[in-house]
């Protein structure tokens, strides 16, 4: 498959991928703008070939989601991610995601189902040279399962926190037996989807937030 890293998981997020807010917030998920770099306005404004007014319009979206800070004298700057970013932001999707998943265990069909298996074996297909393309795929798995649900709200939530989680981890590496770990999880989720067992499933989706959360939070503080 050819490397388009981010591309396909923007172009599924947002409905407009595209914008002067979904590019620049791709380049703070990829790692291009990191935590504490200055954002400056004429330099987007050239990098995105737009005028200053969309540039502005979405620093001020950013920051309302809390990827972007504005400080006097220095304007606006990637938000400085701290240890506790990554716990409130898991915490956050420990209460949002077994309540999304519990819908899609009760409505899912078996289009849905078949493309988390193809997303699965995509990652049991990667190299571990793929962490961008891995942590794209993780993303999109989780999406797959709560996209349809009817609580926009919830699921919007969702995905401002799980993009806030690619900023945080963006650049930082992650380890072969983390991946495995990672696909073993997944397919511990498949299994019970199959048979529409929301206890099982609640479990083990439980169980991959408490790892994945356990492993960056090691990794972060080994940074510090």
């Amino acid at each position: 498959m050819t490397d388009n890293t981010q591309e396909s998981l923007f172009s599924r997020l947002f409905s407009e991928p595209g914008t002067v807010y979904t590019r620049l917030l791709e380049d703070i998920a990829r790692g291009v703008f990191v935590s504490g770099d200055r954002l400056v306005t004429t330099a987007l404004a050239q990098r995105y070939a737009t005028s200053i007014n969309p540039v502005r319009e979405a620093l001020k979206q950013l920051q309302g989601e809390g990827l972007v800070s504005f400080q006097r004298n220095s304007g606006a700057r990637v938000m400085h991610f701290e240890y506790t970013t990554m716990r409130d932001v898991y915490e956050l999707l420990q209460l949002l995601e077994p309540y999304l998943l519990d819908w899609f265990i009760e409505e899912h069909t078996e289009a849905p189902l078949a493309r988390l298996e193809a997303l699965l074996e995509e990652m049991k297909a990667l190299t571990t040279k793929d962490v961008d393309r891995f942590k794209e795929l993780d993303t999109l798995f989780h999406w797959e399962m709560y996209r349809h649900h009817y609580n926009r709200d919830v699921v919007d939530l969702w995905k401002r926190q799980r993009l806030r989680l690619l900023a945080l981890h963006a650049n930082m590496p992650i380890s072969g037996s983390r991946i495995q770990t990672a696909i073993d999880e997944h397919e511990a989720i498949i299994a019970p989807l199959r048979q529409r067992d929301k206890t099982a499933a609640r479990a083990a989706l439980v169980q991959h937030i408490h790892s994945g959360g356990d492993y960056w939070s090691r990794l972060v503080r080994s940074h510090r």
